[in-house]
């Protein structure tokens, strides 16, 4: 990934984190603080995940997408 591409990220990262900050006084007192907070979060994760992502090498992707963790998926926790 391009350096200006990871560098974009970064900053919205940034104006991410400051808007949680002004956000999170308001939380208890409205419900829709907690609804725009909760969506903001979202996207200063699906951010970072792809931060994380530009970082790895085309062989550590490639073991990535081999491997297996045992990582649970959502549905692994409701029964059938």
């Amino acid at each position: 990934m391009s350096s200006k591409r990871v560098l974009k990220l970064r900053q919205s990262i940034l104006t991410l984190n400051t808007q949680l900050q002004k956000l999170k006084d308001s939380l208890e007192v409205s419900e829709e603080c907690n609804v725009k907070y909760n969506k903001i979060l979202i996207k200063k994760a699906i951010l970072k995940k792809e931060l994380e992502n530009s970082k790895n090498t085309f062989l550590q992707k490639f073991f990535k997408k081999f491997s297996h963790k045992g990582e649970k998926l959502i549905c692994d926790y409701f029964k059938s």
